[in-house]
């Protein structure tokens, strides 16, 4: 079984996405990033959308205006609305 990532999505009220992934995308101030199980540490704010990659060819795009996303010992924490 490929690896995969711990993402959790939240906002001042509640968690709107807690499941396991293939990967998630999303953009900062310097363009598309992804971030892909087993990936560094990383922190960055984002803007515009993040992209979960659910399954090869099954992804799911939620628009944001701004958050702050964590990458964490293979565990995705984003932020939004704050």
């Amino acid at each position: 079984m490929p690896s995969l990532l711990n993402l959790v999505i939240r906002t001042k009220q509640g968690t709107l996405y807690n499941d396991k992934v293939a990967a998630v995308s999303s953009k900062n101030d310097k363009g598309v990033f992804d971030i892909l199980p087993e990936h560094e540490n990383f922190i960055s704010i984002i803007k515009e959308s993040i992209v979960i990659h659910k399954k090869i060819n099954e992804n799911q795009e939620m628009k944001i205006e701004n958050g702050i996303l964590r990458v964490y010992k293979n565990k995705v924490n984003i932020y939004i609305g704050i």
